[in-house]
C-alpha cells in the first residue's frame, strides 16, 4: 500500500504546508478527471483550460513551439487539442500545472529538475509506445518523479542541502542520506504530494517507488519499472536535477530492444529528446 514506504509525521506537517502555500490550481484537478475515451472528452479538455485564461495563454504558446512542432498555427485550445490530440494536450496541461505549483527553491537549479523530470516523462514515454501499455501515464508519471525533493528544497532548504552534502561527500544514494536527515525520502513525501491533488493512485505509486532498485518490483513492465529505466537511462546520459549523481553506465537494458530502439528514433533518438524537453521549459518560462 502506498504511496509511503515509511509513516512519517513529517510528511503530514509538509503537507499541510504545501497546501497551504501551493495548491494545485482548479483546472488541473478537473482536467484529472477528464479521462481519455469519455464521450465529449475533447470538448470538456478544452472548456477547462480555457476557463483559466493564464493557462490557455501558455498551453497556445506551448502548442505553437517547436516542442511539437506543428506546421499549422494554432489559435484556440479546442485547435490544439483535435490537432495534437486529446493526450498530448492533457499531459502538457498537467506538466504546465506541477512545474508552476512547485517551481523550486535555493538548493536545486529548478530548470535543470524540471529537465531532468521531463526527460525522464518522454523516455518512459517511448518504453510505453515500444510496448503499447501505460501510454496515457508515462509522460505525466515522468514529470511528477521530483515533486517531492522540489517542495522539499521550497520548504526545508537547509535539511536538503544537507542531504545533498551527505550524498556527495560519503558517495551514498540520494535516498539513503535524505532518510539519514529527514527520516523519509523525498519519493516519500513526493507519493504523499500526488495523493493529496488526486492524482490517480497509480502514479502516486511510481513516484513513491521511482528510487527503488529495478529488481525490488514484483512486475518488471509496471509503470514503477518503466519509470525507473528511464530514470536510470538519464542518468547514465549525465542528465540529472543536480542533486543525484549521473550513472558511470547502463549495462544491458530494455533499451536495446527493437520496438524500443524504434520508438527512439522516431523521437529523434536522444537529442530529439532533449530538443522537446527544452522548447517546453522555454515556454513555461521556467525560472530559479
Amino acid at each position: 500500500m502506498l504511496p509511503r514506504n515509511e509513516p512519517h509525521p513529517e510528511i503530514d506537517v509538509l503537507i499541510g504546508e504545501i497546501a497551504d502555500m501551493a495548491p494545485l490550481p482548479v483546472v488541473a484537478v478537473r482536467v484529472l478527471e477528464i479521462a481519455d475515451g469519455q464521450q465529449f472528452s475533447a470538448h470538456e479538455l478544452s472548456q477547462a483550460i480555457a476557463a483559466d485564461q493564464a493557462l490557455t495563454a501558455k498551453v497556445l504558446r506551448l502548442s505553437n513551439s517547436a516542442y511539437y512542432g506543428f506546421p499549422r498555427r494554432i489559435t484556440t485550445v479546442r485547435d490544439a487539442v483535435v490537432l495534437l490530440g486529446f493526450r498530448a494536450v492533457r499531459s502538457a496541461t498537467l506538466a504546465s500545472c506541477v512545474i508552476e505549483t512547485v517551481p523550486g527553491g535555493k538548493v536545486l537549479d529548478a530548470m535543470q529538475a524540471w529537465r531532468y523530470s521531463m526527460v525522464v516523462g518522454l523516455l518512459a514515454e517511448v518504453l510505453a509506445r515500444a510496448s503499447k501499455r501505460h501510454q496515457d501515464e508515462a509522460f505525466t508519471a515522468g514529470i511528477l518523479l521530483n515533486i517531492g525533493r522540489l517542495a522539499l528544497d521550497q520548504h526545508r532548504p537547509a535539511r536538503l542541502a544537507e542531504a545533498k552534502r551527505i550524498a556527495e561527500e560519503r558517495g551514498v544514494p540520494a535516498a539513503e542520506a535524505e532518510h539519514e536527515v529527514f527520516g523519509f525520502t523525498s519519493s516519500d513525501l513526493g507519493g504523499a504530494l500526488a495523493l493529496h491533488w488526486n492524482f490517480p493512485p497509480a502514479l502516486a505509486e511510481v513516484v513513491a517507488r521511482h528510487q527503488l532498485d529495478l529488481n525490488a518490483l514484483p512486475d518488471p513492465e509496471s509503470l514503477s519499472a518503466y519509470v525507473i529505466r528511464a530514470r536510470m537511462f538519464a542518468r547514465a546520459a549525465s542528465i540529472t536535477d543536480g542533486f543525484e549523481s549521473p550513472l558511470s553506465r547502463l549495462g544491458p537494458s530494455a533499451w536495446d530492444d527493437a520496438p524500443v530502439q524504434k520508438q527512439m528514433t522516431q523521437s529523434g533518438g536522444l537529442d530529439g529528446i532533449l530538443e522537446r524537453v527544452d522548447a517546453f521549459l522555454v515556454s513555461a518560462d521556467i525560472r530559479r
